[in-house]
């Protein structure tokens, strides 16, 4: 008998909910963490205000998931460059016993692990409300705003929602993922009232969905933002909430609430770990995947955020490099170790094109159109057969200059007028370094754990989610 939606949710509670000793544990290790990094900040002469934000502070977070924000709020008096050039060096040396990274938002922040903990420390002006000075101002009173509206029911369904959106890798709102954000989360759970019923309205949402759960003064219409889905910040009203969801993130938020409801599995939840596949698998997968093709490259280490920003607009220059010359491009995905390598992965309707492409020219009846048309290809050493008048028009038949994708690809690693736009930061690494990879190269990739599990998902194509016997 297949289990219901509430019997479910029991276990995804049982697993989710904090329970009193981890409850203690998460108490005493935000209050040490606060008290020290507010003695690092006076030791240091920062007149600063510490406090602990985010889901801990709101009680939404997920047992054994955490991750414990303590923002630091300044004076708006103080310059971003501070922060840059004496709060994080002064705070990296106080912290030191931990394996630090630096982060990135409107921002640089910091982030270490501290008892199985991810540890951010966020950087914030102390404003009035409205007069924001960076997109953390606002965190504070979001975490007012909050507690002051969920009830430990809605807590309970804040978290089934979290961790249903991170069970179909929806969740959170950083580039990398360009997911939901905790607060998105939080706000939907509000304005519809429960996870179930947040998963019923997803399922029927058009595109064209517009959520107003505070009538704030000044709001305006939600349609003024450009998206598929606006959710107005219930303490600004000139914010949408989910600016940073892209459309795959939103589409498949919905998809997959549809899935849920029609056949409940704590899978949705709490996914099993990827089985390795053997190289025999892979082969069989990449002979089946005639127009796959992987570029593969060097990187710097750089902040993971920027570098994941300008990998992804590496990954679209790319894709608008094939379409310009008439390749169809049926998927893409970026994968990195976040250290050194990258590899964008391209799913081509076919690699190669004909060597001859047809070219439409203006209707004979447009006297001047059509001259210029002959004076341009009739003598063209790219012509191979034309102009003639086929119906009503002009056609020519011109030499495709690169009917193979990876010829175009290569060339394009290095000639810069065929406009492969490639990021400042990743410029100099992926123009000496960059290659496309052939079956035998991607084989030996593999042992790469992470890398094989993003390889996989891409081949199959289908999301996780989907490939659970009762979707």
């Amino acid at each position: 008998m297949a289990p219901s939606t509430n019997s479910v949710l029991e276990i995804v509670e049982r697993r989710a909910v904090p329970g009193p000793d981890d409850r203690k544990r998460m108490d005493s290790q935000a209050a040490n963490l606060k008290k020290e990094l507010q003695s690092i900040l006076i030791s240091n002469d920062f007149d600063a205000e510490v406090s602990i934000q985010g889901s801990v502070a709101k009680d939404t977070w997920l047992r054994g998931e955490a991750d414990l924000d303590i923002f630091a709020g300044f004076e708006p008096s103080m310059n971003r460059t501070e922060w840059v050039e004496k709060v994080i060096p002064a705070l990296k040396k106080g912290l030191s016993r931990f394996k630090i990274v630096e982060r990135y938002a409107e921002h640089p922040y910091l982030e270490f692990r501290s008892e199985r903990v991810r540890v951010n420390v966020v950087p914030y002006f102390v404003v009035k409300k409205g007069e924001w000075k960076s997109a953390t101002d606002r965190t504070p009173f979001h975490t007012e705003y909050m507690n002051s509206h969920l009830t430990p029911k809605t807590r309970a369904e804040v978290r089934f929602l979290k961790r249903f959106m991170k069970g179909i890798d929806v969740y959170g709102a950083e580039i990398r993922v360009g997911g939901f954000s905790g607060m998105l989360a939080e706000t939907l759970v509000l304005n519809y009232g429960s996870f179930t019923e947040t998963l019923e309205e997803a399922s029927c949402w058009n595109g064209k969905v517009r959520i107003l759960v505070e009538k704030l003064e000044g709001a305006g219409s939600a349609d003024r933002f450009d998206s598929s889905l606006v959710v107005i910040d219930p303490i600004d009203p000139e914010r949408n909430l989910a600016a940073a969801v892209r459309s795959e993130k939103l589409w498949s938020f919905v998809a997959a609430s549809r899935q849920l409801l029609q056949g409940p599995s704590l899978e949705y939840f709490y996914p099993r770990t990827p089985r390795t596949h053997s190289k025999s698998e892979f082969q069989r997968k990449l002979k089946d995947s005639e127009g796959f093709l992987a570029i593969v490259f060097p990187h710097p280490k750089v902040v993971v955020d920027i570098l994941w920003g300008q990998l992804l607009s590496l990954e679209k220059s790319l894709v608008g490099l094939l379409q310009r010359f008439d390749f169809r491009i049926a998927r893409s995905h970026t994968w990195s170790d976040d250290r050194k390598l990258g590899v964008v992965f391209l799913e081509l309707e076919t690699p190669d094109l004909p060597r001859t492409r047809v070219h439409l020219g203006p209707p004979v009846a447009r006297r001047e159109e059509s001259q210029t048309f002959l004076e341009r290809h009739r003598n063209s050493k790219s012509t191979l057969r034309g102009p003639y008048v086929q119906s009503e028009r002009w056609i020519v038949e011109k030499r495709r200059e690169y009917p193979s994708s990876s010829e175009l690809l290569r060339k394009a690693f290095k000639d810069s007028s065929l406009g492969l736009s490639v990021p400042k930061q990743l410029h100099n690494n992926f123009t000496s370094g960059a290659h496309i990879v052939d079956r035998d190269g991607i084989e030996k990739m593999i042992s790469n754990r992470s890398f094989a599990e993003a390889l996989w998902d891409f081949l199959d194509g289908r999301p996780r989610w989907l490939r659970l016997k009762h979707a």
